[in-house]
């Protein structure tokens, strides 16, 4: 009587292992080439939520200003300085310019470099005015001061309404990160403006 063996055909002991090296290897390399592929994306999103924080402080603390000044019915300055990238308010409870009880926000601690925060328009941009009729507030010493009254206003040496306009991008993507934040120098009310680059224009 005869036994008969049988052989399992066609199955190796790697085959049998489940995958080869040489798949793992496959695999790795697809999953490195995609990383590397979507890393660049990846930063640049990163970059412009960082920027978006930027506006947002900015806006905040110029409305703070106004709402101290008001509650207080004493003068609040609102200081935006290009050198060091900060934003101080003083005045009134905030103390004088330079004392301990000023606000002060540095925007560097944002997650952005100092040198990617420009204070201006993008090259290509618009100089127009805003919809609202404001237009650029130049630097001085390289800073922007705007100072509320007690009653919210913004006015000039002769006590006049005096519109102001603050303008922002950041240096690696200029167009997409443009915007602008125009303060009525009647009431004092600050409106955000996101810069479109298809209209080529400021909008609310």
């Amino acid at each position: 009587m005869k036994i008969g063996i049988r052989k399992h055909v066609g199955k190796t002991p790697s085959s049998c292992a489940g995958f080869s090296v040489i798949e793992v290897l496959i695999v790795v390399i697809v999953i490195s080439i995609v990383v590397v592929l979507a890393l660049p994306q990846i930063m640049s999103s990163r970059r412009l939520l960082a920027f978006a924080s930027v506006q947002r402080e900015l806006t905040t603390y110029l409305r703070e200003a106004r709402q101290i000044a008001m509650s207080e019915r004493k003068p609040i300055t609102f200081q935006f300085n290009d050198t060091s990238k900060t934003i101080t308010l003083y005045g009134g409870s905030l103390g004088p310019v330079g004392t301990a009880q000023n606000r002060i926000l540095d925007l560097k601690g944002l997650g952005i470099e100092g040198p990617d925060i420009v204070y201006g328009r993008p090259p290509g941009a618009t100089v127009a005015a805003l919809g609202d009729g404001t237009n650029m507030t130049g630097l001085t010493s390289n800073a922007v001061e705007i100072t509320f009254e007690g009653d919210g206003s913004v006015l000039d040496g002769s006590d006049n309404p005096q519109n102001n306009a603050l303008f922002f991008y950041h240096a690696m993507y200029p167009q997409e990160t443009a915007f602008g934040l125009s303060i009525l120098g009647a009431g004092g009310r600050v409106k955000v403006w996101d810069y479109s680059a298809g209209l080529n224009a400021y909008v609310e």
